[in-house]
């Protein structure tokens, strides 16, 4: 005989004695009764939705009734919230508990992926931040905060994403954030001044001057570097750059990179994802073409 049939879990449903409603949702649990258990952990989570405790419960009393896309998106949404509070490792077990339920569901194995990469990209952010500190500082006006901010922009650029955490701690140490007014003018065309920039806010315009007229080639924006022809092939800026509106970036001198190459580990990886986005090869191209026309 079943425990829930010692219990009265078993057969017609009874009227609840006063006995029976001081069960907790943990003794309905035990006894099998998984709907009662359900309804319990539902009216509880209408009280507090954020009770992530309930929630796992109630993915478990899911599964236990069969009812697999709902325990999913129970461990799914407590997965979530523990890589938002920096619990990636609790995260994939759950969104892995969630699989063996739903083994063709492949949004799942994306979503570990994407956790999995949270975590490591919060490893990066730590060596990041710390170079972003000693780029600012509080000679250059950057608060704390502020530096999170330039972070926050920088996340997602090319060169945080394809450099490791000591690379950029390496090389924002040895750059220095510099801001620019509307109209500012960054480097005038020909000028061989050896520096490159990250953009981390704001447009840079890049263009020329035709028949006494400016005219904007390309723009560039949050995560752009501009100026590598001039710092790493010692050439020329190809065209006139200006902000067109205020602007904040990182700037890399020669000296900035050479102590940044100084013990490098991998200087010709870091040199070329510094040379990757071709910027100021494609605008010198572009310009040839605008001017043989």
């Amino acid at each position: 005989m079943g425990i829930k049939n010692w219990f009265g879990g078993g057969g017609a449903k009874q009227p609840q004695t006063s006995k029976e409603q001081d069960y907790t949702i943990d003794d309905l649990i035990v006894l099998e009764r998984y709907d009662e258990a359900a309804e319990r952990l539902k009216m509880k989570l209408k009280l507090n939705p954020q009770d992530l405790h309930s929630h796992l419960k109630l993915a478990e009393v899911f599964a236990q009734l069969r009812q697999f896309d709902k325990a999913v998106d129970e461990f799914g949404f407590v997965a979530e919230e523990y890589a938002q509070d920096g619990f990636y490792d609790k995260g994939v077990a759950l969104l892995s508990k969630a699989q063996k339920l739903a083994p063709l569901d492949q949004s799942l194995r994306f979503r570990i992926e994407k956790i999995q990469r949270e975590k490591s990209m919060e490893h990066v952010r730590a060596f990041a931040l710390e170079g972003l500190r000693q780029a600012g500082g509080q000679s250059a006006g950057t608060s704390a905060v502020e530096i999170k901010k330039l972070w926050h922009n920088l996340a997602g650029s090319s060169v945080v994403q394809h450099l490791s955490g000591e690379q950029l701690k390496r090389l924002f140490s040895a750059m220095q954030v510099v801001r620019f007014e509307p109209a500012a003018v960054i480097a005038e065309e020909g000028s061989q001044e050896p520096f490159l920039l990250l953009i981390i806010l704001g447009i840079v315009e890049a263009g020329v001057m035709e028949k006494g007229k400016e005219m904007t080639l390309r723009s560039f924006t949050s995560g752009d570097i501009i100026g590598e022809a001039a710092l790493l092939e010692r050439g020329a800026w190809p065209a006139r750059y200006k902000a067109g509106e205020p602007i904040t970036a990182l700037r890399l001198t020669r000296e900035g990179l050479e102590q940044a190459l100084i013990g490098n580990s991998d200087p010709r990886g870091f040199l070329e994802v510094l040379r990757e986005q071709h910027n100021d090869r494609d605008l010198a191209a572009t310009l040839r073409r605008f001017r043989s026309s």
